[in-house]
């Protein structure tokens, strides 16, 4: 086995930050963005992310865990390196540090490789495949998961399953060409980032927090999987439909349909487990067995990824 390389180097920039303080979800992949890019260089493949490129890595699966805060100002560093390659995919993980190389979150993510043109998955060329293998690591403990299964059977959820469900509409809009790759598709990224701007709409999983207080509590995230299923382009509108998986005293697990109003179809599902967040002591606040009662009693039955 090899080890991990550094493939991204800087620090969490101030405009980055949300409400809590600390560095928002989005762009912890965005760094994975970067990093994914750079390695591609190792692997042989140096033209993936440039507009003249014949194929490219798409993601299709993302797994985080947050393991400690990122606040403005903080040096990051990412390392990568392969965990998985299949036929025509691949599997990569990035470990990224703060300033004294202390973990802060991982991210593990599963890339098809396809043609550009067409979206068809291919084969890898003998180079990029042995240069894959002479990166390969073991996936390390701190990124292995430990309240979401990034391997829960797939699911292609449509608007109409979320009508029957009766899952609640916390967020609509449209992607925005500042949002796409240089191909045209909207970045990963930004979907994710859709998934922070709506997430305390969700009235089921919050009913003891009132996000524009000043009471010194907050949700947070401290661990997330998202699926992408299909890939949307500048103009294309987005609703998000959601509902409560599981809860117990210490996190709740949402669930997030990001889907396309005009043909129902799934653009990406995200699976984000969350906390009751103290912003004064930075800690994770357990609920006490009536809260419980009462957050259980939304939970929503047959809800997939």
């Amino acid at each position: 086995m090899s080890e991990l390389i550094e493939t991204w180097r800087g620090e969490a920039l101030a405009w980055e930050a949300d409400e809590l303080g600390h560095m928002n979800m989005r762009y912890y992949f965005d760094r994975a963005y970067e990093a994914r890019a750079r390695f591609a260089h190792t692997l042989g493949l140096p033209h993936i992310y440039k507009a003249a490129s014949l194929s490219t890595l798409v993601p299709t699966n993302q797994h985080i865990k947050y393991i400690k805060e990122m606040r403005p100002g903080q040096g990051m560093a990412v390392s990568s390196g392969v965990v998985a390659i299949g036929e025509t995919d691949i599997t990569l993980v990035h470990i990224i540090s703060g300033n004294k190389g202390a973990p802060a979150a991982t991210i593990t993510e599963t890339l098809s490789h396809i043609a550009v043109r067409t979206g068809i998955q291919f084969g890898w060329s003998k180079q990029a495949k042995k240069s894959a293998l002479d990166h390969m690591v073991d996936l390390p403990d701190i990124a292995k998961p430990r309240n979401v299964d990034p391997h829960e059977k797939a699911f292609m959820p449509t608007m109409a399953d979320a009508d029957e469900l009766g899952l609640q509409a916390i967020g609509r809009g449209t992607f925005r060409p500042a949002e796409c790759d240089v191909f045209g598709h909207v970045l990963p990224t930004a979907i994710i980032g859709r998934v922070s701007n709506s997430a305390q709409h969700l009235k089921t999983a919050w009913p003891d927090l009132d996000f524009a207080s000043d009471d010194g509590m907050s949700g947070a995230l401290v661990e997330a999987c998202a699926r992408h299923k299909h890939r949307p382009k500048a103009g294309d509108l987005y609703e998000m439909r959601s509902g409560l998986r599981s809860v117990s005293t210490h996190v709740r697990e949402l669930c997030h349909w990001i889907l396309d109003p005009v043909s129902g179809k799934c653009w990406t599902s995200f699976i984000g487990v969350g906390c009751r967040f103290n912003l004064k002591t930075r800690r994770l606040v357990k609920i006490d067995d009536e809260m419980l009662a009462l957050l259980s009693k939304g939970l929503v039955e047959n809800l997939k990824p």
